[in-house]
């Protein structure tokens, strides 16, 4: 069973996923080389951190 901190992490990282596909379809930001730098950061961070997060040992048994 993966902790809580582990669980909000997951959580922050596939929202933050989820905005750069918004912010790639929307025309929040004008600008299309703005808009390709800030939705490829979001989204490699928020694949990166999903990654990370789901890698790392859950919960140790006694």
């Amino acid at each position: 069973m993966a902790t809580k901190k582990s669980k909000k992490n997951i959580y922050f990282f596939i929202l933050l996923t989820v905005l750069g596909c918004v912010l790639a379809c929307s025309s929040i930001v004008t600008n299309e080389y703005l808009k390709l730098v800030v939705v490829m950061a979001s989204l490699c961070i928020g694949l990166f951190g999903f990654m990370k997060s789901l890698s790392n040992p859950e919960s140790k048994e006694k």
